[in-house]
């Protein structure tokens, strides 16, 4: 993975004795969405972006915005930077990011998961979405980016975010008027919620899963409590928002997140 560069910031000095939290942002944003989060220094926090994110790479080979790549490089960052168990917390795209690390590494000693599923289990609703990602990679790469954030920023999932503060929409909007077309086409085109595998029935059952959506986010409560049934051991929060709980609820997010470490990472 040498091609590439995931750009990272720790939101805090790094301890290795204290327990590293790795988080992942979701679709059109980067690490910063977290930036307000976290003052607790019991745990290190460490922020990353996303293949065709941020900071990181964009103009590298499709192949690696595959599922299995991002994963192999999102451990071979933790060798480099010598962490060696780690817990993970993703939303909505970052949350399908943590749920297939976990399968596919040991080292992942728990998830927080915000807003997010293990991908789509029926294999013509997944052939449909994934249809309708590549059109969507389409638009992206044919219109102004500007355009696209215009639409994205209205589509029905994103509504309760109306109501944030006009400082706040506005960090949003200027994360995602600053990602590159090819870097977001090319994540829906390789890892999109239709073209990533169908991970329900491999849903992590020997590691704890805190899982937090917003009460204002039908759709994603009733994936999460299917969820639930899939992995008994989940603990399931909702919590007032819409789907971006972590900014639409950051005290009530972060407070949930805290406490849960406390009564299970700190256990370890």
């Amino acid at each position: 993975m040498n091609e590439i560069n995931y750009y990272y910031r720790w939101l805090n000095v790094p301890d290795y004795k204290r327990p590293t939290i790795v988080c992942l942002h979701g679709f059109t944003g980067n690490g910063q969405t977290f930036a307000g989060l976290f003052n607790d220094n019991k745990y290190n926090f460490l922020l990353v972006d996303l293949i065709g994110h941020g900071k990181s790479s964009v103009y590298v080979h499709p192949t690696y915005y595959q599922m299995d790549n991002v994963i192999d490089a999102l451990k071979e960052l933790m060798i480099k930077l010598k962490i060696k168990n780690y817990y993970v917390l993703g939303y909505s795209m970052g949350g399908r990011v943590a749920i297939a690390w976990a399968i596919n590494d040991v080292k992942v000693k728990g998830l927080i998961l915000e807003s997010t599923r293990p991908g789509i289990a029926d294999e013509d609703v997944r052939k449909k979405r994934r249809l309708k990602d590549n059109q969507l990679a389409a638009r992206i790469l044919t219109q102004p980016l500007a355009d696209f954030v215009n639409y994205w920023e209205r589509i029905p999932l994103f509504a309760s975010q109306q109501g944030l503060s006009q400082e706040v929409r506005k960090s949003i909007r200027e994360q995602r008027l600053n990602q590159k077309a090819y870097g977001l086409a090319m994540s829906l085109m390789m890892m999109g919620t239709g073209q990533q595998e169908n991970y329900w029935d491999q849903l992590p059952q020997q590691i704890l899963i805190l899982l937090i959506v917003g009460e204002l986010d039908e759709k994603f409560k009733k994936i999460a409590y299917k969820m639930c049934q899939k992995a008994r051991q989940i603990d399931l929060r909702i919590l007032p928002g819409g789907h971006c709980v972590h900014l639409e609820s950051p005290e009530r997010f972060e407070k949930t997140v805290l406490e849960w470490l406390k009564r299970n990472c700190d256990r370890r």
